[in-house]
């Protein structure tokens, strides 16, 4: 999986809220106090990275609860890994 400081990998099933996601990435990545929870909050402080960090992103093929809400996290992410060589995203599709 290469040199990296840091992997999170977040299993869409696993999670039933967006604020369990977002308390997830900003325990996991060390996020500052004033982290905004939101996904524009989670691009800017994923494009201030500095450190090798690999997100993998497990995605459901069944239409979820949060199945719209995780696409567009996978949007955020995809522009953070091209914003920050630091970043590397991986998204994946459970069967």
């Amino acid at each position: 999986m290469g040199d990296f400081e840091t992997i999170a990998v977040i299993y869409e099933s696993a999670f039933e809220s967006k604020g369990a996601v977002h308390a997830f990435l900003a325990s996991t990545l060390d996020f500052p106090s004033y982290y905004g929870n939101n996904l524009d909050a989670l691009r800017d402080c994923l494009t201030d990275i500095s450190h090798p960090v690999r997100i993998v992103l497990v995605r459901m093929r069944d239409e979820g609860p949060l199945a719209q809400w995780f696409d567009k996290l996978a949007l955020a992410l995809m522009i953070a890994c091209r914003e920050n060589p630091s970043l590397d995203i991986e998204i994946l599709f459970a069967s």
